[in-house]
């Protein structure tokens, strides 16, 4: 710390809520931008040479555009962290320097006393001087403690800047990063669009540098998240290396320590078949631990993200939902006597190919249990509420800085162009955005999907074959350490 530093958390506080503000209103415009882009190259009734060269190049804006977004993203995200990192008390440095300084003065002039009074005990030989003289050096001394105290206290105030110009050193330096490649990237753009085409290389480094920061940082740029057959895909595809990793993953447990290639095959199966809850939460964590890559790895033992052959980053969903349900499925708590214990229910699903999913209990044992064997403690929280709350109760969770889970019964659901998604039985995804009509925008199969919460079917058990009906949500917090329940 310096003197001249000062730090006024709420005064801070509240620039970081105004810039959160302004940035929400940023992503609005950007979004109606992009949406307008799109829908002027979807344009049927134009036909030409020049609109198709057009048309490439506004590909580029698009992804520019999105871009932009993540770097808005970026930048609110560390606006709120700032906000939470800058505590409730104000730092001043000039005052925190004089009170250390007159603290020091203080403490010497008391120790030149404790001196003065201790040399007058070494050279009387009167009793009463002397006990009165031992009295003035312990009470000096005391006083010299105190005033050493006291400039602890202050030295820990200048610590405890330090600590937070430390703690946030770090902050915008990813939308700095993304914002060079989106001016490399309009500098390039500049100049091609030649002779009625755009002449650009399709493969140029800030493309990808751009969808490699997107991936890192935000669902985008083809990230919209894990899908349950992903594990499976993977194994099918046959190749010797994936195939041994999954073998590594699954046998590693010891419920499957002994299963054959036709039994992991058919776990796999399962997992395609029941996995939704998994994949919700898969997700949960990806985003926990977006921009903290090493933390991740340290964590869980591999990376969060792989690249493939041509150089471009993507997550490592399929080992992380695999790790996921072999560590998870089919546990449950029971109870004997006064405590609690952990079983693996062998009879849980119908066969070997097919399971049940995971209930609402299910995920908050599952999905705790899952992290706190990694030293994470998470805190799952069902949430009750009406249909007409499900979007409020949402946009209440995500102030607080929770991520939920939502889950459905039928699924009815429709894509980025209006297309409907419909199917009987329940599924649980996690929610990635809400939209300002009143959707809740979710990640399920590895898309991105909306839900209106106030669908009729939702209430109305009679219009599926399952017979049930119903809209929940889970709260998803990750904990501190310190950090109450």
């Amino acid at each position: 710390m310096q003197r001249s530093d000062y730090l006024n958390p709420v005064s801070m506080k509240n620039q970081c809520m105004w810039a959160v503000r302004r940035m929400e209103e940023d992503d609005k415009a950007l979004k109606a931008a992009g949406s307008s882009i799109r829908d002027f190259v979807q344009d049927t009734e134009i036909e030409s040479e020049s609109f198709e060269a057009l048309k490439q190049q506004l590909e580029d804006y698009e992804l520019i555009i999105e871009a932009m977004q993540t770097a808005n993203a970026a930048d609110a995200a560390d606006f709120q962290s700032l906000s939470g990192l800058v505590g409730d008390e104000t730092l001043d440095g000039e005052n925190i320097f004089r009170q250390m300084e007159n603290s020091l003065k203080m403490r010497e002039r008391y120790l030149a006393g404790e001196v003065l009074y201790r040399n007058r005990m070494a050279v009387t030989e009167d009793a009463i001087l002397y006990a009165y003289y031992g009295f003035k050096a312990n009470e000096y001394k005391q006083l010299a403690e105190n005033s050493q105290s006291l400039y602890d206290r202050w030295r820990e105030k200048a610590e405890r800047f330090d600590e937070i110009a430390a703690s946030t050193s770090r902050l915008f330096s990813d939308s700095e990063e993304i914002s060079s490649l989106i001016k490399e990237g309009l500098w390039h753009m500049a100049g091609v669009f030649q002779n009625g085409a755009y002449m650009t290389e399709r493969n140029s480094g800030w493309r990808r540098q751009l969808k490699n920061a997107g991936v890192r940082m935000a669902m985008g740029f083809g990230d919209k998240g894990g899908e349950q057959n992903g594990p499976y895909t993977l194994w099918r595809r046959g190749m010797a290396s994936d195939r041994e990793e999954i073998r590594e993953i699954v046998r590693g447990y010891e419920e499957y320590a002994d299963y054959s290639d036709e039994e992991i095959e058919d776990l796999l199966v399962k997992l395609n078949s029941e996995g939704c809850g998994y994949v919700a939460f898969a997700n949960i964590i990806v985003d926990e631990y977006r921009r903290k890559e090493d933390e991740f790895e340290d964590t869980f033992g591999f990376p969060l993200f792989l690249e493939n052959r041509s150089g471009t980053s993507y997550v490592n969903y399929n080992r992380l939902i695999l790790d996921l349900y072999c560590a998870s499925d089919n546990h449950r708590r029971v109870w004997n006597m006064w405590q609690d214990r952990d079983v693996y229910d062998e009879e849980e699903d119908p066969s070997a190919t097919v399971g049940w999913g995971t209930t609402m209990d299910d995920r908050v044992y599952r999905f705790e249990r899952y992290m706190s064997g990694y030293g994470r403690n998470v805190k799952i929280k069902n949430i009750k509420c009406d249909v007409s709350e499900v979007y409020r109760k949402c946009e209440e969770e995500a102030r607080q800085g929770n991520r939920v889970i939502i889950s459905t019964c039928p699924v009815r659901m429709e894509d980025a162009k209006g297309e409907p998604v419909q199917m009987d039985g329940g599924h649980a995804m996690v929610v990635t955005g809400l939209a300002d009509d009143g959707r809740i925008e979710v990640s399920s199969w590895g898309e991105l999907y909306y839900i209106s919460p106030e669908e009729s079917d939702f209430t109305s058990p009679e219009k599926n074959r399952s017979r049930e009906a119903y809209i929940r949500i889970q709260s998803v917090r990750f904990q501190d350490v310190g950090e109450l329940s």
